[in-house]
């Protein structure tokens, strides 16, 4: 019998999505005997053809403000750009989207593609879903994961002609699925943890929280794929990631927003090019490739006890015992590098370690609490555990051997299912009409103390380096382009610019735009704009950034209003910009629904982006005659009149 087969295209900007579908993968194989065929969705046309294909399964999360990741952005264009409503009318598919609620256009990406795949005659096998990175994605992924299989069985067994009796069984085993409930356990564990994390010097205890019968269901567990050997000898390449995707600036200037006395410092940076012009516009940002921290490299080769290995060249292949047809030796490490300069400058050190690394670990430990513990930590029944004591606190690679000092994995383990580095991105905050070969971005020194897990002190890994590295040292930078988050064409178009802390930078380029464009272009009369700032910080005096550039453009009548919440200042009546915006709810309203103001919206996502969204609402229920303010809302989003430049 042919064997079954079925298409797996992945879009992921920072990894998961990726891990995700490599497990799918994984899991095909070896526990199901399906070929998955694996690629990049912007891989269509060249290794897949969705004309040819019967069966799809799409992973992929969503970017900036519901854009497709950059591995996806292609087939996002095809799919949408389609016109022909019977091009799919022959494959069945499913979408696992990945995305944050927190963001209003939530898993935009995964959602338009499971609308168009539909609208061009594609019929889903199995339902769509999507996990919410808010509450916790595995809550979502492990159901989800859980019944695909039978139901793709299902649907490869029709497709292949398989029997009567085969297809019914399957058929059964799906209607006995419910999604609603619990998934019954496969794997038998004593469960005798876990709701509190009491950190001591050397590990994790917890205190029982679960009946000492319940089960637990582990993940399958990852077979290696790679070979890896330490090499003594010292020939080494510096080559990182692919160098005809990226400019290569120098670090010109690096300044001190912030007063002394600051709760959180904010950097000014500036990097210069000196031979080719960046192409970039107000609103766009930087993508920074960075390092981690060589003292945190160190610790962790400590730790593993590879210290002494530090300099040993990494010689990396594909294992000759390896069954997994999409096995590739990883891209982002050099042919030619040493184990530390893999850690420092290739691997990703510092995000939460996944499931799957955890279930390889409970084999390299030897104290049995500590591997019943990595057990409940990575099963189906704690997952709720993993979210709140791993994933929430943020604990590293190396928090987690410092908890398990019976742990010793080898360098091939680690190497292969820890992520590659990701470039950091930054908001640009000056204008091309200025200098299109200097970049000047602000970035905020997060502290992130020993506690709640954490078992060392860190700091941001690409601010940390920006912090160390000297004026002239060399940076690789791209751009990324924003699809919508520009100024208007029109003079006269209101703009209401909402940007707490650092999310000012966008507006501070708009605003140097706006002023340097009255300064060239003949016939542009600042008197014709209308521009409204919303800006917060914690107090005037101390963390007030570009205070007068923005004065200054407001004396020029570049910048028409300026407001300012401080949340930290006693006495000082407006501590966010939520109330900055009610104050002047009346005419903000007329702006947004007599005048089409544009709303744009910059900052964390943790919480000011929604109470800011919610502000809006409640304003244009006070002062409009709106019945429907969701719908509006929404239509302010699609018609691209409210738009976000957030982060997490």
């Amino acid at each position: 019998m042919k064997k079954w087969r079925f298409l797996l295209g992945y879009g992921s900007e920072t990894g998961q999505s990726k891990a995700i579908a490599q497990g799918i993968v994984d899991t095909a194989s070896e526990q199901h005997k399906i070929c998955a065929d694996l690629f990049e969705l912007d891989e269509v046309d060249k290794q897949f053809k969705l004309e040819e294909e019967s069966v799809m399964v799409i992973i992929t999360s969503s970017t900036g403000d519901g854009e497709p990741p950059s591995n996806a952005s292609k087939f996002w264009r095809k799919i949408r750009r389609e016109k022909k409503s019977d091009l799919l009318s022959h494959m069945k598919y499913t979408v696992l989207g990945l995305g944050d609620t927190n963001y209003s256009n939530f898993c935009n990406c995964g959602r338009v593609l499971d609308r168009r795949f539909e609208e061009l005659g594609a019929s889903r096998f199995y339902p769509s879903t999507w996990a919410d990175d808010a509450v916790g994605l595995d809550l979502t992924i492990e159901p989800w994961l859980q019944g695909l299989w039978p139901a793709l069985k299902e649907t490869l067994a029709k497709l292949n002609t398989s029997s009567e009796s085969s297809i019914d069984n399957l058929s059964q085993s799906i209607d006995q699925f419910n999604f609603n409930q619990e998934i019954k356990p496969t794997v038998e564990r004593q469960l005798s943890s876990c709701n509190k994390f009491k950190s001591d010097e050397d590990s994790i205890s917890y205190s029982s929280s679960f009946d000492e019968l319940t089960t637990l269901t582990l993940p399958p567990k990852p077979t290696h794929s790679l070979s890896v050997k330490l090499s003594e000898s010292s020939e080494e390449s510096n080559q990182v990631l692919d160098g005809s995707q990226y400019h290569v600036a120098k670090l010109a200037r690096r300044e001190c927003l912030t007063h002394d006395v600051a709760i959180k410092p904010v950097i000014s940076m500036e990097l210069q090019l000196s031979e080719e012009e960046f192409l970039f516009e107000a609103g766009d940002a930087i993508k920074i490739v960075c390092a981690n921290d060589e003292n945190e490299v160190d610790l962790l080769l400590k730790r593993l006890e590879w210290l002494d290995k530090a300099s040993h060249r990494l010689e990396i292949s594909i294992s000759p015992d390896n069954t997994k047809k999409s096995t590739k030796i990883p891209a982002y490490i050099p042919p030619m590098c040493s184990l530390r300069y893999a850690l420092v400058n290739c691997i990703d050190i510092r995000s939460s370690p996944r499931k799957n690394l955890l279930r390889l670990f409970v084999d390299c430990t030897t104290d049995d609490d500590e591997k019943r513990r990595l057990e409940e930590l990575c099963s189906r029944e704690g997952s709720e555990i993993y979210i709140k004591y791993i994933l929430e606190e943020h604990l590293s690679i190396l928090d987690i051997l410092n908890h398990f000092p019976s742990c010793k994995p080898d360098v091939a383990m680690l190497i292969e299912f820890l992520p590659s580095l990701m470039p950091r991105f930054y908001s640009i905050c000056s204008s091309p009409l200025d200098d299109a070969r200097s970049i000047k971005f602000v970035y905020s020194v997060f502290n992130f103390a020993a506690s709640n897990g954490r078992t060392y002190e860190r700091f941001g890994v690409c601010t940390n380096w920006l912090n160390k590295i000297d004026i002239g040292t060399k940076v690789l930078i791209q751009t990324r382009i924003s699809q919508h988050f520009r100024l208007p064409l029109t003079l006269d178009t209101p703009l209401i610019m909402i940007g707490p802390g650092t999310g000012v930078a966008p507006f501070v380029g708009f605003l140097d735009h706006l002023y340097l464009s009255s300064q060239s272009i003949s016939g542009f009369d600042v008197n014709n704009l209308n521009t409204w700032l919303f800006y917060g910080c914690r107090h005037r005096e101390h963390d007030f950034l570009f205070q007068e550039q923005l004065q200054m453009y407001q004396q020029i009548n570049v910048l028409k209003h300026l407001f300012i919440a401080a949340s930290r200042e006693e006495g000082y009546p407006f501590r966010y910009v939520q109330d900055q915006l009610k104050i002047n709810g009346q005419e903000l309203a007329n702006l947004i629904c007599n005048r089409n103001a544009i709303i744009f919206v910059c900052g964390d996502i943790k919480t000011m982006v929604r109470d800011v969204r919610e502000t809006i609402a409640n304003i244009l229920r006070e002062h409009t005659e709106i019945t429907n303010i969701d719908e509006y809302m929404k239509s302010l989003e699609t018609s691209r009149r409210y738009l976000l430049d957030i982060w997490s």
